[in-house]
């Protein structure tokens, strides 16, 4: 095994599943060839488990606590952490994240409406995937990044796509194959179809 594919554990991002329908299945599979912490939310969690897979800690509501620790029985060691229902459970599956030091996330979302609320805990390494779409959170503003000619970038939030000339309209596509750079003094949001 080369250097590259030494993962130390607890270094890869954690696997959060707030839509499990967000991409196709065959990308889901690489994300969680490193054996990632996996969140599910709860109402998607009997999607998650007929993959076949281990689901580490559900976000529950606090109600519905006794009844997730019953259908979860076989699926121990779990953790179910839970959160009013006038609470956002993707604040709590962030809360949960920091409190056991993650570092980075992989999100499998709805919509762009979502990434708002992931800005919100912008001290992660986060990429999530929805729409057959990858977003990368650039938090420090540099992107930087090789990609064949005919990729295409989209850039959020809308009125960000301004700051950079290569953006004539909503998307940019690569006119050769090359390193493509994009500064701001802000964070933004920067996709690719997958």
């Amino acid at each position: 095994m080369s250097s590259h594919h030494i993962v130390r554990e607890d270094q890869e991002p954690a696997l959060l599943i707030v839509n499990a329908h967000a991409i196709a299945f065959e990308k889901i599979q690489e994300l969680l060839e490193w054996m990632p912490t996996v969140i599910v939310l709860a109402d998607q969690v009997e999607t998650v488990v007929a993959w076949g897979i281990k689901v580490d800690v559900v976000i529950v509501p606090l109600a519905a606590m006794e009844l997730w620790r019953d259908k979860l029985a076989d699926q121990t060691p779990i953790k179910l952490i839970s959160y009013n229902t006038a609470d956002d459970p993707l604040h709590t599956a962030f809360y949960f994240l920091s409190a056991s030091k993650a570092t980075a996330v992989n999100c499998l979302m709805n919509n762009k409406e979502e990434l708002k609320k992931i800005e919100l805990n912008s001290s992660f390494d986060v990429d999530a995937f929805f729409d057959d779409t990858r977003w990368a959170w650039i938090k420090k503003g540099h992107f930087e990044k090789w990609l064949p000619t005919g990729a295409t970038l989209y850039v959020l939030p809308e009125e960000r796509k301004n700051e950079f000339e290569e953006f004539s309209s909503g998307s940019y596509v690569v006119k050769q194959d090359g390193i493509v750079t994009l500064n701001s003094p802000r964070s933004f949001w920067v996709g690719e179809k997958l």
